[in-house]
């Protein structure tokens, strides 16, 4: 099994990315919910407004690779997070940027800046050897440190 212990990234690393002013709101709430939920980041790119349910702490995930749709539970941090994105729009793409939807390279690419060249993929990792209790990850998680979004 491949040593996976470098895809990790410290809770300082990701509060200092968070809280990196330089980088578009709408960046950072993507990173704060693969940090902070179960999803993924091609699931995140693909949320629309009314995919937020934030009263409920919810965010819809549609043609995800388990099902048609699920729903996914988020954080009290992130769902004010999200209110704050969404404002007073109702509809079009959750997570957007002069305009147009994010792209995966975009998030991808302001993570490694931010972060001294760490792949975003490192917050969902991190985040699931934390709650595995483990500082090593599973097989799946395996690949190449170059390998980008």
């Amino acid at each position: 099994m491949m040593d996976t212990t470098s895809l990790l990234v410290s809770d300082l690393e990701v509060d200092t990315a968070l809280a990196n002013q330089a980088v578009p709101a709408a960046i950072r709430a993507v990173w704060q919910l693969l940090w902070e939920s179960e999803v993924r980041l091609d699931e995140v790119l693909t949320f629309d407004v009314p995919d937020a349910e934030l009263d409920d702490r919810l965010v819809v995930i549609r043609h995800a690779n388990e099902a048609d749709v699920y729903e996914a539970g988020i954080t009290v941090s992130a769902a004010n997070t999200l209110r704050e994105l969404i404002g007073a729009r109702t509809d079009g793409p959750l997570f957007t940027l002069e305009g147009r939807r994010l792209t995966k390279a975009e998030v991808a690419t302001a993570f490694r800046e931010v972060t001294g060249g760490r792949t975003v993929h490192a917050l969902r990792f991190t985040r699931q050897a934390k709650e595995q209790g483990s500082t090593r990850l599973s097989s799946t998680a395996d690949q190449p440190e170059g390998k980008t979004a």
